[in-house]
This record gives C-alpha cells, structure tokens and sequence, in this order.
C-alpha cells in the first residue's frame, strides 16, 4: 500500500492554489467586461432591441413577446436576473416550465463558450448546439403541454434606444460594481476551495475512485470513463465554477482532445443539474420535468455525434482508398 506523506499533500494543495488563482483570474477577465457591457446594453435600451428581434421565433414556442427579454438577459448574463425579470412578466405554470428549460440550455453563453472552446470545442458548435437546442425544446415541451399559441395582443416587445440620466447611470453602476465585488469573491473561493480539493483527491488516490464508480453512467451517455470525474463536477458546480478543474484536466493531458469535446457536447445541452435546477424549483417547476429532458437530449446528441465522427472517418478511409 502506498505510503502518503503530509509534504506531499501540502505540495498537491499548493499546486491547486496557484492554478485556481489563474484561472479564477482567467474567469473574471471574462465574466466583469461582459457583465459590463451587459450593463451598457440594458442602460441604452439595446437588449431591448435584440429582444424585439428574436420576437417572432418567440411565437414558435408559443410564449409572449416579453419572454424574448427574458431569453436574452438570461442568455448574455445568468439565470439570476433573468428569473427575475420572469417572475415580474406574469407567464402562466406551463409558460414557466417551457422558458425555464430554455434557460437552462441557453444562459451565460459567452462566459461558458469560452470555457468550452479553451477546453477543446468550436465556438460556432456550442452555440448552434445551445440556442437551436433551447428552441428545439421550446417547441416540443409547448406541444406536449399543451399551451395555446398567444394572441396578437401579448406580442411585441418595447424597443428603443434611450439615454439614461446621470442619477440613473450612476445608481446603476453602484449596484453593479457592489455585484461584481460579490460575483469575484464567490468564484475566488469557490475555484480555490475546488482546485485544491481536486489536488488533494487526487494524491489521496479519491478522484481514481471517483471516477471508476460513476464509469458506468457516463458511458452510458456516450460519454468515456476519463470524463467521469469531469462530468461531477460540471452538475454539481456547473461549467463556470468548474472551468478550473475541466481546464486542468485538459491541459494535463488525462482527458484528450475527442474526450473532451464529446463531455462538451453533453454538458452544453445538461450541467449544474443541482444548482441550476433548484433555482426553477423555487419557483415552482417539478424537478423531473426539467431534468429528463435535458439528459435525455444530451444523451441523444452525444450518441449523434459520435455517429457523425464515425460516419466521417469511414468516408475518409474511402477516399483514401
């Protein structure tokens, strides 16, 4: 039995700290411009305008034309304002479950792009993958609960460009950068605390495991067994607290570049199945409703995918010959 030292495990957790640091610093780089620049949007009557925009494909789905705004608050920045403005657009039980599955495959999609592209993904695959996904099943689950087309009269959203006052900008601004301050001393303690556990599972031999235990269940979406470890955490922390440790694992070398792109392809249709889905919950969405569906189409994408690649390299050799 192999003998484990504290020097050792002291080593594994400084390790952790200096990579969490990066790449928590790596993550705020990301999320505070946009979050900026979000907030420019909003200020200026911009995201109303993109909102208006994606009215029509509103009606597909078969919710009002304010649930556009909602798609694109939740879409640029996170769920959390996004549910915000949900709760004060008034939309009926069935309306609710509908939008919160289309959050939950289309949100905070340029902070967790590019985690998925440094890892290993194309960027224009991810998002086509994550909108065209959100819609697919938007239009589905409106069909199968039966929710009514809606009328003419709760279609169109306000649309044009303003210019706040000083009092408004800055009160803005205080309540943002009071946010932000709150937002970068969350993903600082949370990457750190993630980092150097997942050194320290590691040294202690926990992640192996780990990994062997939940084997089986990601092979069973398609998924290989090195991702196993991976796949946790990105349904327990999501993809932006568990950029760190997906990041490091790649850069490693313990996940290749085919593995980690087919984990991409199932997590950008279904993560943070914990966090995520308790936020809809709350507010009275049945967990079930919000959980099979998205496994059950992370499930059928990866299977697809993996056909594609095959089809693909069997067309090469064809050529080839």
């Amino acid at each position: 039995m192999m003998r484990l030292h504290p020097r050792g495990a002291g080593l594994a957790a400084w390790g952790g700290l200096r990579v969490a640091l990066r790449t928590a610093w790596w993550l705020l780089l990301i999320m505070i411009p946009t979050a900026f620049a979000t907030l420019l949007l909003d200020l200026f009557g911009i995201l109303g305008i993109i909102a208006s925009a994606l009215d029509p494909l509103m009606g597909l789905v078969r919710l009002p034309g304010e649930a556009a705004l909602i798609l694109v608050t939740g879409a640029l920045v996170s769920m959390y304002p996004a549910i915000a403005v949900m709760t004060a657009v008034g939309l009926s039980g069935h309306q609710v479950t509908v939008m919160a599955l289309m959050l939950l495959l289309c949100h905070n999609l340029i902070v967790e792009t590019t985690v998925q592209v440094r890892v290993g993904s194309r960027a224009w695959r991810i998002l086509l993958l994550r909108i065209g996904g959100a819609f697919l099943v938007g239009v589905l689950m409106s069909r199968r609960l039966g929710i009514s087309a809606p009328g003419a009269d709760t279609r169109g959203v306000a649309a044009a460009l303003t210019v706040p006052s000083w009092d408004v900008v800055a009160a803005a601004l205080r309540s943002w950068v009071h946010s932000m301050t709150e937002l970068s001393l969350r993903v600082l303690v949370i990457v750190v605390v993630l980092m150097v556990g997942q050194r320290l599972l590691e040294y202690w031999g926990v992640l192996r495991k780990i990994s062997d235990r939940f084997a089986p269940l990601v092979a069973l979406f398609g998924l290989p067994p090195a991702t196993s470890f991976l796949w946790i955490v990105a349904n327990t922390l999501g993809l932006t607290y568990g950029a760190a440790v997906i990041v490091e694992e790649r850069n490693a070398g313990r996940v290749s570049p085919r593995e980690a792109d087919l984990l991409n392809h199932h997590l950008a249709i279904s993560h943070s199945l914990l966090e995520d889905t308790l936020l809809f919950v709350a507010i009275g969405v049945a967990p079930l409703v919000l959980i099979v569906p998205r496994l059950t189409f992370a499930f059928l994408v990866v299977w697809g995918y993996r056909l594609a690649l095959r089809a693909n390299a069997y067309l090469a050799t064809v050529r080839r010959a």
